[in-house]
């Protein structure tokens, strides 16, 4: 008897994970009555809904990363979670890195919260990570009384209001006018915005800072850069930060306890390595060395720690000893 051929993998072109979820019957093997999901698309950005009723709803935006990903197959940030979890979600997939500055997709949202299309779930949640965290806290405000989730988001960036930003050149060079154009105006309404970011990345703080009101929730990352959702999940910790920021229930004494999980991430010490480069304190260095060594036990990571101390001496050779604190 001939052998089957083995299943080919999955390509670019394959049906992605929502799309089979939209198709799924729920009655008997027989098509549901109303629709379980739509996708509409644009010049500049596409626009999933997944419906899976209507406890919550939540509106996640994609990063810089993923603007350039043309596949078929492409996921919206963060959706497996959400369907794990029986969340609707609508997800909003970019093609441009423009920040969301398009008039397009304000009329779009602005249409679908005026058909009354946020109104039927009991929760709304924003989330998104820096451009869109962005998106996530400036949009917000189309569902009074939403949760807003955002990772190392920025306000604005329009020149005037953030004039020390000097990052995203692409961003910094979209419309800044108009609608929008500064996030920590339209957070107001938010039950709770969880903002999310490390507060030794001075840009990062500035934006955070920009943020004000009672509802406003810092939770702070430190020591991993721009690259907080990165750091968090590698800690294996960001479905845990995620859920209790959906139920209104992270403070930020529960989020420093998860955080503790940082210690056992060699990555974690370089950032404290880079800090201390960046500062030029020698023992403090080595004594962090040392602790990466001893957190991570293992010994793939002895070259790469090798190399940190031999480009912090190298650096430091010339320098004065910093203060030690």
């Amino acid at each position: 008897m001939p052998k089957s051929p083995p299943p080919k993998p999955a390509d670019a072109n394959s049906a992605p994970r929502w799309l089979a979820g939209m198709r799924k019957s729920e009655v008997d093997g027989d098509h549901v009555k109303r629709p379980r999901g739509f996708y509409v698309n644009y010049d500049k950005f596409a626009a999933i809904y997944s419906a899976r009723g209507k406890k919550r709803l939540v509106v996640a935006f994609d990063n810089l990363s993923s603007v350039n990903d043309d596949s078929l197959a492409r996921e919206t940030w963060g959706d497996k979670f959400y369907s794990d979890n029986n969340y609707s979600s609508l997800g909003i997939l970019s093609f441009d890195a423009n920040w969301y500055r398009d008039e397009v997709l304000f009329d779009y949202l602005e249409g679908l919260c005026a058909q009354g299309f946020f109104k039927q779930f009991k929760h709304v949640v924003f989330t998104g990570t820096s451009m869109g965290g962005y998106a996530a806290c400036a949009f917000s405000g189309l569902a009074p009384g939403s949760t807003v989730i955002a990772y190392s988001p920025q306000s604005t960036l329009k020149k005037d209001l953030v004039p020390w930003e000097k990052r995203f050149n692409r961003g910094r060079r979209q419309d800044w006018s108009g609608r929008y154009q500064d996030a920590a105006l339209h957070t107001g309404d938010a039950s709770k915005v969880y903002l999310c970011y490390d507060p030794y990345m001075e840009g990062d703080k500035r934006h955070a800072d920009r943020f004000s009101g009672q509802n406003i929730v810092h939770l702070p990352s430190n020591y991993v850069g721009h690259k907080t959702v990165v750091f968090l999940r590698r800690a294996e910790v960001l479905k845990q930060v995620t859920a209790l920021c959906m139920e209104n229930r992270m403070t930020p004494a529960r989020f420093a306890a998860l955080y503790r999980k940082r210690r056992l991430l060699p990555w974690y010490y370089f950032g404290l390595m880079d800090l201390a480069l960046e500062r030029g304190h020698r023992q403090l260095s080595d004594r962090i060395i040392r602790a990466a060594e001893a957190a991570s036990g293992n010994v793939n990571l002895e070259k790469i720690l090798r190399n940190r101390r031999k480009k912090f001496w190298e650096a430091q050779k010339d320098m004065p000893t910093g203060r030690e604190k």
